[in-house]
């Protein structure tokens, strides 16, 4: 009797974007200043004052996409649906998004602390624009060393703080919730561009 030899499969990760070229976009006039080091991974200890005013651009989409990448601002929707596949490393703030067009201030969002910034880039494989060092790297392909991402849900790339990185299980739970203006890219086309 022949034995199957049981491997277990290496996590897919995705770059998690918002839609920029859609009618789900939004984005902010102007970004508070808050304290928060919101792209680098770790936890704050500024008092903030919640919730936290922002300002929609006139040209946003009403009602505002569930991803604004701008703070980073997630809906409260997105976050159950991360939350209800495990992510855990969250720090959330009370946010009012102002519509200044159309007079509406929307309240079921939250600016989101990603704790945690795993340097997981394999860079032999990855191709990359030389100069910027971690954590500004630009990435072209993004090539993971799964055994440095632990099988974590989500978070922050160090070698690029400003990518955020979830799992095939976060991918999927994502889709099928139907969730406006979020993109979930693959790391081998992904380009990273200023403001990204």
């Amino acid at each position: 009797m022949a034995h199957e030899l049981l491997t277990e499969e290496p996590e897919v990760y995705y770059r998690l974007s918002n839609d920029l070229y859609s009618s789900n976009f939004a984005g902010l006039s102007s970004t508070p200043r808050t304290g928060v080091p919101w792209t680098m991974g770790v936890r704050s200890k500024a008092h903030v004052e919640e919730p936290i005013q922002c300002e929609l651009h006139p040209e946003s989409a009403d009602p505002p996409p569930d991803l604004i990448l701008t703070l980073p601002i997630f809906s409260t929707r997105l976050i159950e649906v991360l939350k209800s596949v495990g992510v855990k490393n969250m720090d959330l703030y009370q946010v009012a998004l102002k519509h200044p067009g159309l007079g509406k201030t929307y309240t079921d969002y939250r600016a989101v602390n990603i704790i945690g910034r795993i340097a997981c880039a394999d860079l032999t494989q990855s191709q990359y624009l030389p100069g910027p060092e971690p954590p500004l790297m630009k990435f072209d392909k993004l090539v993971l060393d799964e055994t440095k991402t632990m099988g974590v849900p989500m978070f922050r790339l160090a070698e690029s703080t400003m990518w955020i990185l979830v799992s095939e299980k976060v991918k999927q739970a994502v889709e099928t919730a139907g969730l406006r203006g979020v993109r979930l890219l693959s790391l081998g086309g992904a380009v990273s561009t200023e403001g990204d």
